[in-house]
């Protein structure tokens, strides 16, 4: 059984962040965390994902990929390492069926697996959330990209600068919620989370999404999350094709519109389809961020909307460099 959020005294969540807010604290009740234990566990997950684990095996927190054989991500996760155990921290509704993929692998190395959807998980973001939590869990916290396990278990991953995330008990979680309340902090819905990591240039692959698009098209090794040194894993043949030989079509681009957020998924450039939606999430109160892949063409040619007879789209900057030499 998932834990109970709302069992704890943070109602009303809010559902964007007003400007000049500092603290910020989001329950996670839509990440699950699939554990992977045991003295195999790096070893494993280096010829099953597209993510070098022999940096995660030094602390690294990192973005990645499971992909099938045709080189498209299946799954979509953030590795964070904590001792012999990597958290694969991923939507809640694809925990099911990543657990069952990885298992059919597991069998021949020394891995325990499992899929946990009870132990909370909690964003902590903004200006004030290193000093905040640095007080609060009386240690110092790891460098940005970086995890850290405390002296008592929880797990801290500094995802971003000023954005961390918290892995802990259910009597850890309540204690720290309830502690970080004096100091004024705003608590919000996954969407301020989501809108984070839409702003971060970070996919997410949805069900819906799943084994249509490859890490690369996703913009993944600008933020680490494929390596072409590593070696072998599932897919990376296709993977390293693409790289070595070929340019991208298409590719994750950041977009907003002036619109309340929709199930629409499209992306038109007049009735011509030219790109999906990945992400989305409110940043406004009649406003919107997505991530959503389109034809390189479409971004440099045409306007764009969101679905035929949709609001207009508007390209935003992405916080990383991109490799414009591997485009077509």
């Amino acid at each position: 059984m998932s834990f109970n959020w709302s069992a704890l005294p943070l109602m009303p969540l809010a559902d964007t962040v007003p400007a000049g807010t500092s603290l910020i604290m989001t329950p996670l009740p839509g990440l699950a965390n699939l554990q992977v234990s045991g003295a195999d566990s790096y070893a494993f997950l280096q010829g099953q994902c597209s993510t070098d684990f022999r940096e995660v095996e030094q602390g690294k927190v990192l973005p990645g990929a499971i992909c099938s054989l045709k080189g498209r991500a299946l799954f979509t996760y953030l590795a964070v390492p904590s001792g012999n155990t990597v958290h694969l921290l991923l939507p809640q509704d694809q925990l099911a069926d990543a657990h069952a993929h990885l298992k059919k692998f597991s069998i021949f190395s020394k891995v325990t697996l499992a899929a946990s959807d009870d132990a909370p998980l909690l964003g902590i973001d903004g200006a004030q959330a290193a000093a905040a939590l640095s007080q609060l869990l009386q240690t110092a916290l790891p460098a940005s990209g970086q995890a850290a396990t405390t002296a008592d278990g929880i797990v801290v991953a500094a995802v971003t600068t000023d954005r961390y995330l918290l892995i802990m008990s259910a009597a850890q979680a309540e204690k720290i919620t309830v502690e970080l309340q004096p100091m004024q902090a705003l608590a919000t819905t996954e969407n301020a989370w989501h809108l984070a990591e839409i702003r971060a240039g970070l996919a997410r692959i949805q069900a819906t999404t799943r084994d249509q698009f490859q890490p690369q098209e996703l913009n993944y090794p600008a933020v680490g999350g494929v390596s072409y040194t590593k070696g072998c894993y599932t897919g990376q043949e296709i993977v390293a094709r693409l790289y070595f030989r070929g340019k991208l079509k298409q590719r994750l681009y950041r977009l907003s519109a002036d619109a309340q957020p929709s199930a629409e998924t499209g992306i038109y450039s007049g009735e011509k389809h030219v790109g999906d939606v990945v992400n989305m999430a409110r940043s406004g109160e009649n406003s919107i961020e997505l991530l959503a892949i389109v034809k390189n063409a479409a971004i440099h040619d045409g306007e764009l909307t969101l679905g035929l007879q949709g609001p207009s789209l508007h390209k935003l900057d992405l916080p990383y460099a991109l490799d414009s030499e591997k485009e077509e």
